[in-house]
């Protein structure tokens, strides 16, 4: 085991470490924002026939010159008019997305002509294509339209339901455990007594791992169960997930009761303590291939663990890219000198299109929760790092790309 790590070694070892999830097949509107396990191919052509692109009428090759009159076919069923033919002279009325008869050579719009009974005046000139869709025009039979490892998104949903797949390969989301540790901490839903303090960072875990596509398994706490009890239950709720966090029980004056659990559990340790502020007695394991990471109990201190320690390995997880941006802002505070280690400041990042700008949120003590609640972005500010002025240019990670609000010039 590795002491007293660097935050890089420590996400190395984290990520060499990591053991791939299976592979499990989805109903596509269950796949947003998963991984795709799989090359997708289309198996027809998209749209299968050519198709109008308008309201109106389909034109053949000789009437495309205009001035003249076309006579109204008997209608006929969508599924008629891929068998029927178009000749000189005549047109049919087709809608949106409909196939069109063979000998169609452009569409005009409802709007651009005058419609009688029986028969349509065209007026204008037609170029050839015009207002038609090609059978194979967006996705020809054969061709790869989404390779393994993509990002399940909206739009390909809607093409995977266009070629009639219900289901996809996707990279399993990791489950993910979560146990607090401490007998002075009662449940969120629970009022408390005095010298008890509600589990908020629970709750702040299961939000984070919600949003970085794991699911959570288990939210509980340690309570006042013996360390024999303890262990045998955490043995239960690994059965059933790929990562387990602890919170708390970080430190000690002799030994820090997460690292004993997890050396008694029989895992492997990493790594344990890990030089920043705040929260610089994080600690990792592995366990029969699964992750055991042990976070601050401080609420500020538990937020930073994760962004930097936890949330890369589940995005890896899933084989999507570990790490979020990171980007230089201006900051728009001054940030005294303050200690030895590598600092994470809490704060607040947006932009106007063309600059960066990041604001330290108050609450900036590692017990205290204000500083989470516009949080999404950490500045890295360097250990031994002298004092900031404000309108200086700082290194800053941006925890969640959708939160970025732009600013009105």
């Amino acid at each position: 085991m590795l002491f007293n790590v660097s935050l890089e070694e420590a996400q190395q070892l984290l990520l060499q470490n990591l053991i791939p999830l299976a592979v499990e097949k989805l109903s596509i509107l269950n796949a947003n924002g998963q991984v795709l396990a799989e090359d997708v191919v289309a198996a027809e052509n998209l749209p299968a026939w050519s198709s109008g692109a308008r309201d109106g009428y389909v034109l053949h090759a000789d009437d495309l010159q205009g001035n003249k009159k076309l006579t109204i076919a008997a209608s006929v069923s969508a599924e008629q008019l891929t068998q029927t033919l178009l000749n000189s002279g005549e047109t049919f009325e087709v809608r949106t997305g409909e196939a069109i008869p063979e000998g169609s050579a452009a569409l005009i719009p409802h709007e651009d002509i005058e419609i009688g009974d029986t028969e349509i005046y065209l007026g204008k000139a037609v170029r050839a294509g015009e207002f038609i869709r090609q059978a194979g025009e967006d996705f020809k039979a054969g061709e790869l339209y989404a390779p393994e490892g993509s990002i399940i998104t909206p739009g390909l949903i809607s093409v995977l339901a266009a070629q009639g797949r219900t289901e996809v390969q996707v990279y399993s989301s990791p489950r993910v455990a979560v146990l607090s540790l401490g007998d002075q901490l009662v449940s969120w839903r629970e009022t408390s007594s005095p010298g008890c303090l509600r589990d908020s960072n629970g709750p702040l875990l299961a939000a984070l791992v919600g949003r970085d596509g794991a699911q959570i398994v288990t939210l509980d706490l340690a309570g006042s169960r013996e360390r024999v009890e303890l262990i045998a239950y955490m043995r239960e709720i690994l059965e059933k997930a790929d990562l387990l966090i602890t919170i708390g029980g970080t430190y000690a004056r002799l030994e820090a009761q997460s690292k004993q659990l997890f050396q008694e559990l029989g895992g492997d340790m990493l790594f344990w303590g890990v030089p920043i502020q705040p929260g610089g007695h994080n600690g990792a394991a592995l366990w029969n291939k699964k992750y055991l990471i042990s976070l601050s109990g401080n609420p500020a201190a538990c937020a930073v663990g994760y962004e930097l320690l936890v949330a890369p390995v589940i995005r890896a997880l899933q084989r999507k890219e570990p790490y979020t941006p990171r980007v230089k802002a201006q900051c728009l505070d001054n940030i005294g000198a303050k200690g030895s280690d590598r600092r994470f400041v809490r704060a607040s990042l947006t932009t106007d299109g063309s600059t960066w700008r990041v604001k330290v949120l108050p609450g900036q003590k590692p017990g205290m929760i204000r500083s989470l609640v516009n949080c999404n972005a950490l500045i890295d500010l360097p250990a031994g790092n002298p004092a900031i002025a404000a309108g200086t240019l700082v290194s800053v990670i941006l925890l969640d790309p959708s939160s970025i609000r732009l600013e009105q010039p």
